[in-house]
């Protein structure tokens, strides 16, 4: 998850800068991902983002995207995490 959320700041924000956060959070994991790239009017998926949200619903997770222009993306996925996680 995290390398696809890398390649595409690379390949497609032209931003400076990307912070990536991952935390235990609601009986699973959360990743938090922003960036100071470009942003869109929209969010149109490609097979990355697709491929994302694809995998993570395999595991009953979710995923969320926001952007605005000159604003960047922001991501949060979660995952559910079942037992053996201190």
């Amino acid at each position: 998850m995290c390398q696809e959320i890398i390649t595409n700041v690379i390949r497609h924000a032209a931003a400076r800068h990307l912070w990536i956060e991952l935390a235990r959070t609601n009986g699973g994991i959360a990743i938090r991902a922003k960036d100071d790239g470009r942003g869109a009017k929209e969010v149109r998926p490609g097979h990355g983002l697709t491929g994302m949200r694809e995998r993570l619903e395999q595991v009953r997770g979710t995923l969320q995207i926001e952007t605005q222009p000159a604003k960047g993306f922001r991501l949060e996925a979660w995952m559910p995490v079942s037992g053996g996680l201190a």
